[in-house]
């Protein structure tokens, strides 16, 4: 875990005192430091998707996939010209959050405190190789740790406020899996909002206290209203359907396809049905990313995503009403092995044939240059094993520590660390955000489980989340123990 030592018992400025240019070193070092991985690359880190993020804003078309509001967050910062603006605002926003987050719940945590924090978790987990690279995947945290604090701390400045709605504004439009995931985390606050304000007791101490009960629903629930109304105009304006994901039936499908229950309804209805898929069942690609990705995948020999989104729609249905059991054993399969499936670095190839292809085509000779000599591009970039071993075992124990602190607090106080008399207590907001935390990391595995199958980058996005919430957890510990009354009698 990381060293977190009594995070709130390192006074080189308290909540009060510690001077704004020492916190914005700080948090700009970290978030340099968090750079590494591109550093060390030569160029920012790249993924397939990379290229479809770019080309869209430079060569004004919309992806049938994916909303194209990242896009605009790459050429707004780089100006076409650069992709290194975007990843360096993307660490120092991580790194701004993680500091904010642990103010919360260390509020005279000095600046060695911040850095004792900040470096493991740049150096040391999956956190750096997410934000480094161009891809959205780090607005997925972002957005957890922005909702968490606009839940639990009522000290926000307004200008906090605003700062912390429009991360999570954007991280709802830049990924789709963003929406249902944001959507979860607050159904969980408003029925447990709900709950806390019956007139129940346990273990006498009244649920009407609650630290969530002060929530500005208005602050929560807008960054939502936005996302929202940003993905369906998109589409309504492109392609004149009013949804959130248009073609997101496609992604079931290929899911459906890969576990099998869709290859049965395939092979039952197809005699009646007539489904253009139907002349390909017995050249259906084994695994759900062939069928999506794979220009002679049976998907666009057929037409195509767009084209066929109605029978697309029409295969799910059918294969949902006709064999819910196997979808339902298939999704629970799935999530769970997403939700131990993680590892930083994930997809560090070449990607000659997509992302290359785009860099070569959009941006000047300079930064192809520079990618073309970059480690990834020559095949030669990869997690240290020792690395990556550090990295899924940190992110194991952070799990465990948060889980574990969890499971102690509710079969002991539980509403008592909630309850909030003048202020919220330190004990109350790491409980809550523990359990933020876990609900985001369970969302997470459910969403891209369950869609898109199992794959290391998608929990691994989050997963160093786990490694935050344990090491503020054991920092509480630390600072317990230290301030323990010591019997001095003989």
């Amino acid at each position: 875990m990381a060293a977190t030592s009594g995070l709130d018992t390192l006074p080189i400025g308290d909540a009060g005192t510690t001077c704004s240019a020492g916190e914005a070193l700080l948090v700009t070092g970290a978030g340099l430091l968090m750079l590494w991985p591109a550093l060390y690359n030569g160029f920012p880190l790249i993924f397939s998707d990379t290229g479809t993020y770019i080309s869209q804003a430079m060569e004004f078309h919309l992806g049938w996939d994916r909303p194209p509001y990242y896009s605009f967050f790459i050429l707004a910062l780089g100006w076409g010209r650069s992709l290194w603006p975007p990843v360096i605002v993307q660490c120092i926003a991580a790194a701004w959050l993680i500091r904010r987050t642990q103010r919360m719940i260390a509020p005279r945590a000095g600046l060695l405190a911040g850095a004792a924090l900040l470096a493991p978790l740049a150096v040391l987990t999956s956190l750096p190789w997410t934000a480094a690279q161009i891809m959205p995947d780090i607005f997925t945290p972002m957005m957890v740790l922005a909702f968490a604090i606009l839940v639990l701390d009522a000290d926000c400045t307004r200008r906090e406020r605003r700062v912390l709605m429009a991360i999570t504004g954007l991280a709802i439009m830049v990924h789709l899996s963003n929406l249902p995931i944001y959507a979860g985390l607050c159904l969980t606050v408003l029925g447990t909002h709900a709950l806390f304000h019956r007139k129940v007791s346990w273990r006498k101490v009244s649920w009407r206290k609650v630290s969530w009960r002060k929530v500005s629903w208005r602050v929560i629930l807008l960054p939502l209203v936005i996302g929202v109304s940003a993905l369906i105009g998109v589409n309504v304006v492109a392609s004149g359907r009013f949804a959130v994901s248009p073609f997101g039936a496609t992604f079931v499908l290929a899911r459906l396809l890969n576990d099998g229950p869709a290859r049965t309804t395939l092979a039952r209805d197809c005699p009646v049905r007539h489904w253009a898929l139907c002349k390909y069942q017995g050249r259906m690609p084994r695994t759900a990313d062939s069928f999506l990705w794979r220009a002679d995948s049976p998907l666009y020999r057929a037409g195509g995503p767009v084209t066929l989104i109605d029978q697309t729609q029409a295969i799910v249905a059918q294969t949902i009403e006709t064999e819910p059991g196997p979808v339902l054993r298939d999704a629970v399969r799935d999530f769970a092995r997403q939700l131990v499936t993680f590892a930083p670095g994930s997809g560090l190839r070449p990607w000659y044939a997509t992302a290359w292809q785009t860099i070569k085509r959009d941006f000047a000779p300079p930064t192809v240059d520079a990618f073309t000599h970059s480690l990834q591009a020559r095949g030669r970039l990869r997690v240290p094993g020792l690395l990556m071993t550090i990295a899924q075992t940190l992110a194991t124990l952070g799990i465990g520590v948060t889980g574990g602190f969890v499971a102690i607090m509710l079969l002991h106080r539980a509403p008592a660390l909630l309850c909030d008399d003048e202020k919220q207590r330190p004990e109350s907001r790491l409980f809550a955000l523990s359990i933020i935390v876990l609900l985001a990391l369970l969302g997470n595995a459910a969403v891209t489980g369950t869609l898109s199958g199992p794959h290391d980058r998608y929990q691994s996005r989050v997963v160093w989340l786990a490694v935050l919430s344990g090491s503020l957890v054991l920092g509480r510990v630390y600072s317990a123990w230290r301030s323990r009354p010591i019997n001095r009698t003989a």
